[in-house]
């Protein structure tokens, strides 16, 4: 009797459990094996949560830097031309145009019609002309030009020198009122010109609306005095570097009979870096070079 007892207690206290396996048979699971089943189950439901988790971030993600990053990339690279411009870039003119050549530089390479286009007396603007504009160095310019002033401006940095522009693209309203006024202060002030004289003095200076290069976003002035500019270090810096980056003295010394207009060492203007070369090598201004190149 005593035996038994014991054998009674002792199959009492073990842990077993009886289930039913699909062949009908009986099989026992000790408490420790459910126990160890549940904390897989437990780790599976988890793993699944932490990788919908993971995928949701991962989209999340994605969808922000397409909004925030290649969406305005994309609208700026392929941003079209208004109807009123008058400059055509190959890249802005359809899919199927060739893709840019690029200078020593990393700059595109443009041509001839982009380049050289020029506005003067001889070659006035119309008053809606106007280019698709960037602000690059604090100025307005042709968009086209703003890597080309920015890796310039860089450069100059580099070397100790601060390039400040006080000016760029100039519209053709903005040019009628400072040829005004300057026309107003020569006939009134101390000069007392008469208005033909008036004109064509302020002209020389300020031309009248439509005649300013300024109007082509392809010029920039730096905040200097003309007087003194060419003593500096800066202006020597500008003549042994900026024609790399395609940029070019608008109105130099000894060629204001070709211009039309003052010396003035302050006004640089972008041509292209294969023109500024060719220019600085036959020491030809703008207007020169365009009668040069059209006489070839």
């Amino acid at each position: 009797m005593r035996q038994r007892r014991q054998k009674r207690q002792f199959l009492k206290s073990t842990s077993h459990l009886l289930d039913i396996s699909p062949a009908g048979r009986n099989i026992f699971v000790s408490r420790d094996k459910q126990i160890q089943n549940r904390k897989a189950r437990r780790i599976k439901v988890w793993m699944r949560v932490v990788a919908v988790l993971m995928s949701v971030v991962s989209l999340a993600a994605a969808a922000l830097f397409v909004w925030s990053y290649l969406i305005p990339y994309f609208q700026q690279e392929f941003i079209l031309p208004p109807a009123n411009s008058q400059l055509e870039d190959p890249l802005l003119t359809g899919s199927m145009a060739p893709l840019p050549v690029y200078d020593a530089m990393g700059l595109p390479v443009y041509d001839n019609d982009m380049c050289l286009f020029l506005i003067n007396r001889s070659n006035p603007a119309q008053a809606d002309f106007e280019p698709i504009l960037y602000t690059a160095e604090s100025v307005a310019v042709d968009a086209r030009i703003a890597d080309a002033l920015r890796q310039m401006a860089a450069a100059a940095r580099e070397d100790g020198l601060e390039l400040v522009f006080a000016e760029g693209y100039i519209s053709y309203e903005e040019q009628g009122r400072r040829f005004e006024e300057m026309v107003d202060e020569l006939m009134n002030g101390e000069s007392g010109l008469t208005t033909v004289m008036a004109k064509t003095e302020a002209a020389s200076v300020q031309p009248a609306a439509g005649q300013s290069d300024f109007q082509t976003g392809l010029c920039v002035r730096l905040s200097a005095d003309p007087e003194t500019f060419e003593d500096s270090r800066t202006y020597s810096w500008l003549r042994s570097n900026m024609g790399k980056y395609g940029f070019i003295f608008r109105y130099p010394k000894g060629k204001s009979d070709m211009t039309g207009m003052k010396d003035d060492p302050t006004v640089v203007r972008y041509v292209g870096s294969a023109n500024a070369a060719a220019m600085q090598q036959r020491s030809m201004c703008l207007e020169e070079y365009v009668t040069y190149l059209n006489s070839q």
